[in-house]
């Protein structure tokens, strides 16, 4: 069996090895805990990937008292699908439900409380990947879309993982962005909803490029998200810049009108030319048979 193969199998291994340590949660020796729920994991495996929770895990943080990292800050969803990387390098991003979350006790919850208040919880990382309400939910009808939802649950999963110096998760997190905005029209509805994720995505202190990769989608539907006015009253935009966007957009529009309609005469005339071709090569052709052959 050649080593290549070897490192295949080990791999795989592991990783169903990693899993099955996740959902048994057997030896664990730390938890998150999150708005009441608490999910246990493994030093072994969270620490060598964060130097954020490496360095609470130390003594003299309060973190590393009951072995435990506050994530009050995020959404239960987004900690369960980051306990789901570490273990696997992957996530699911539709309502993940973990059977190993359990609600924390009354002495984790007060120590929680305590360490939420010490720490920097008003980190805009932090409350980027909550979203734009107090639930950690955007208010606005694009919200409801699936494929918003799932850019949002990415763009979230960004955060956390500049939050916890996992440059790994950050760029996972980026590819999925990716993939989902290049599988979707430029006019589709939930569009309307990007600039709530630039928005988060802004407040990423590192966000490993999501800044250009939303730019260019915003870029790209511009014209259909100023015509739902979700840049209206937006941070993004100053009242001046959003009046200069919408002149702008209306004179690139009308320059694709024009351009459209100069595409559609020189399709005419180049028919037409064609035409002319054949009725010249036709003439041409009657005028070397009319002529008598040559001595």
């Amino acid at each position: 069996m050649s080593q290549k193969t070897k490192a295949s199998i080990g791999g795989q291994a592991a990783n169903s090895l990693l899993v099955q340590m996740m959902l048994s949660e057997e030896y664990c020796d730390m938890s998150f805990s999150c708005n009441g729920e608490l999910l246990k994991v493994h030093k072994a495996v969270v620490c060598p990937q964060s130097s954020v929770i490496r360095a609470a895990m130390n003594p003299g943080f309060q973190e590393s008292e009951n072995s435990n990292v506050n994530m009050d800050a995020f959404t239960p969803e987004s900690v369960r699908r980051f306990r789901q990387f570490l273990y696997t390098k992957d996530y699911d991003t539709i309502n993940i439900h973990d059977k190993g979350a359990k609600p924390a006790d009354n002495a984790t919850a007060d120590h929680n409380s305590r360490a939420a208040s010490a720490a920097d919880s008003t980190n805009k990382a932090t409350s980027a990947a909550r979203g734009s309400s107090p639930d950690g939910e955007v208010d606005h009808p694009a919200a409801r879309d699936p494929t918003f939802r799932t850019i949002l649950a990415h763009t979230r999963m960004n955060a956390m993982g500049d939050y916890f110096d996992i440059p790994e998760l950050v760029k996972f997190a980026n590819a999925r962005i990716n993939t989902a905005i290049s599988k979707t029209s430029v006019d589709a509805p939930w569009v309307a909803g990007l600039p709530y994720i630039v928005e988060a995505a802004l407040e990423i202190v590192n966000n490993g490029g999501l800044t250009e990769l939303l730019t260019t989608a915003v870029s790209e539907s511009l014209d259909t998200i100023l015509t739902m006015g979700t840049l209206e009253g937006s941070p993004l935009m100053t009242p001046f810049c959003l009046e200069l966007l919408k002149k702008c957009n209306a004179t690139s529009q009308a320059r694709l009108v024009t351009i459209a309609q100069q595409d559609i005469l020189l399709s005419e005339a180049d028919a037409n030319c064609k035409l002319l071709a054949d009725k010249v090569l036709v003439r041409k052709r009657r005028v070397r048979r009319s002529l008598p052959p040559p001595k």
